[in-house]
């Protein structure tokens, strides 16, 4: 009898590792899936300038950060190349425009609704800083703030502590 309660409780533990194993891989298949067909994607439509806060929602940085951004139906990220052809649509200038792709949009943001201190907040303080390229520096933060995030860059032209205008790409 002890011989035959031996062999049951191999039998058991084999099958419940057996199934265990089978159970986890599923889940870690199922996982990975699910992470390769959900992609961030950032979409605008109309006029930046009476706005601009939007650079600071979690949903346009992880657009930013997968280098899904799209402005007026216009596909923005440094990787288009195509001449030096350009696009005004409503108030943003596309660069190295091709079709319903570009290399990167300007925009200007509202009067003091978007200020450094925000953008320190939600893109860190890993960022490269250049002199205002136009007029003097008038306080010490006019410049220009350039972060990259993932497979998107912006640089935010600051004048007196708020951001007045960006370039993604």
């Amino acid at each position: 009898m002890n011989k035959i309660s031996k062999i049951f409780v191999a039998g058991t533990v084999t099958l419940g590792t057996a199934l265990g194993i089978n159970i986890s891989n599923e889940e870690e298949s199922h996982n990975e899936a699910q992470a390769i067909t959900t992609q961030p994607w950032y979409t605008y439509s109309g006029y930046t300038s009476e706005g601009g806060d939007f650079v600071l929602d979690q949903s346009f940085f992880n657009g930013l950060k997968a280098g899904n951004m799209t402005f007026n139906e216009i596909k923005v990220n440094s990787k288009y190349h195509s001449g030096s052809s350009s696009k005004v649509i409503y108030d943003q200038t596309f660069q190295q425009t091709n079709g319903k792709t570009a290399n990167s949009v300007t925009f200007s943001i509202q009067n003091k609704s978007v200020s450094l201190k925000d953008i320190r907040v939600q893109y860190g303080e890993n960022y490269k800083y250049q002199q205002p390229i136009n007029g003097d520096k008038e306080t010490s933060s006019d410049g220009l703030y350039g972060y990259q995030v993932g497979d998107g860059n912006i640089v935010f032209h600051v004048s007196d502590g708020y951001v007045t205008s960006a370039v993604v790409s």
